[in-house]
C-alpha cells in the first residue's frame, strides 16, 4: 500500500509518535514518502486537532474546511501570512527573517497558522539527512491551487466521523473535530 492510499483511508496521520495517532514510520512509511506526496500536493500538513504536526488527507481537508471556518487571524499571523501569500513557498527560516517578528511572536503566529488551515508545506526543501529536511510553506489557497479538487459531500461532517473513526475513538474524533 502506499503512503497515498493509507492516507486516503484513514484521513490523518501523525508525523511523529503520538498517543493519538499512528505515526509515519510506525505504519511503515518514511520521510521520503512522505516529501513525494507532499510535492504532489497529496497532504496537507497541519498542527489541527492535538498540536502536533499532521499530515491530512486532501478529502479530509476539504471536509474540515465545509465543516468548520477557519478562525480569524491575529495581527501577527496575518503578518506572516501575507508574506507566504506575496514571497512563498518559503523555508521557516527565511519566513522568521523576513516577518522581523521575535522568536516567541514568530512561532505563536505561524502555529496558529498551522493550526488552523491557513498556510502549509507546499513543497520538500533542503535534504538535511536521510530523514529529514527542511520544507516550503505557503498559504492553503497555494495549495488548493495545486492540489486534487475536493470530492462532493452531501454530508461533510458524517463523512468525516466515518473516515476518522476508522482509526480513531469517538471522543478523539470528536475532539480532533472541535479543535478545528
Amino acid at each position: 500500500m502506499t503512503l497515498e492510499a493509507y492516507l486516503e483511508d484513514v484521513g490523518v496521520l501523525a508525523c511523529n509518535e503520538n498517543p493519538h495517532l499512528p505515526a509515519l514510520d510506525q505504519v511503515g512509511f518514511t520521510w521520503g514518502d512522505m516529501t513525494a506526496l507532499l510535492d504532489r500536493q497529496g497532504l496537507f500538513l497541519s498542527k489541527c486537532g492535538w498540536g502536533r504536526t499532521v499530515y491530512l488527507s486532501p478529502q479530509v481537508y476539504y471536509l474540515a474546511a465545509r465543516c468548520r471556518p477557519r478562525r480569524p487571524m491575529p495581527p501577527e499571523a496575518a503578518a506572516l501570512y501575507q508574506l507566504l501569500a506575496e514571497a512563498g513557498p518559503l523555508e521557516t527560516e527565511e519566513l522568521k527573517r523576513l516577518s522581523l517578528l521575535d522568536g516567541k511572536g514568530y512561532t505563536k503566529a505561524f502555529t496558529f497558522l498551522l493550526k488552523y488551515r491557513w498556510a502549509t508545506a507546499l513543497k520538500n526543501g533542503r535534504v538535511l539527512g536521510d530523514n529529514w529536511s527542511t520544507l516550503r510553506y505557503g498559504t492553503a489557497e497555494a495549495w488548493e491551487a495545486l492540489a486534487p479538487p475536493p470530492v462532493p459531500a452531501a454530508d461533510p461532517e458524517g463523512q468525516l466521523w466515518a473516515i476518522l473513526g476508522r482509526t480513531l475513538p469517538p471522543a478523539e474524533v470528536a475532539r480532533f473535530l472541535r479543535a478545528l
